[in-house]
């Protein structure tokens, strides 16, 4: 857990200053600005029009009794996207188209699944190695009449 806090709060705002200046020496300041602004602006436009759809997607599907997984892991990150693309930044707004397009949500619920079910196939793997073993314990016997009493 502390690795992933490294990399979101002091790695990746790195990257994205380094990127700023970069992306500054060769656009002009005003340019870049106006570029990330552009970004943002862009970004919440596909992340309402997608939003919505992917909301009446949700609702077509429980209306017909099925269980939306796709959907509700297409809204998760379609929510992902909109803040990395209202963050400033040229990285997390690649990484936040990348979640807006279709193929790429289904590719990434294609690798969570795949861990999901590695991650929680060996536990139960592990129960049922479990299961054979004996354990000791104490007990004391009660008789027929005590019971009736």
């Amino acid at each position: 857990m502390f690795f992933y806090l490294l990399i979101t709060f002091i790695i990746l705002p790195i990257i994205e200053i380094a990127i700023f200046i970069q992306v500054g020496g060769f656009l002009g300041t005003f340019n870049t600005i106006l570029l990330i602004f552009l970004t943002a602006a862009v970004g919440v436009y596909f992340v309402r029009q997608q939003g919505f759809r992917t909301f009446q997607k949700i609702g077509a599907e429980l209306q017909s009794h099925q269980i939306p997984v796709q959907g509700m892991f297409d809204g998760l990150v379609i929510l992902i996207s909109g803040i990395l693309l209202v963050t400033p930044g040229f990285l997390t707004d690649i990484i936040g188209f990348l979640g807006l397009i279709p193929q790429t949500r289904i590719f990434l619920l294609a690798i969570i699944k795949n861990l999901f079910l590695q991650r929680y196939s060996n536990i139960h793997k592990q129960y049922k190695k479990d299961t054979n073993d004996t354990i000791d314990g104490d007990y004391i016997e009660i008789e027929e009449d005590n019971e009736k009493k």
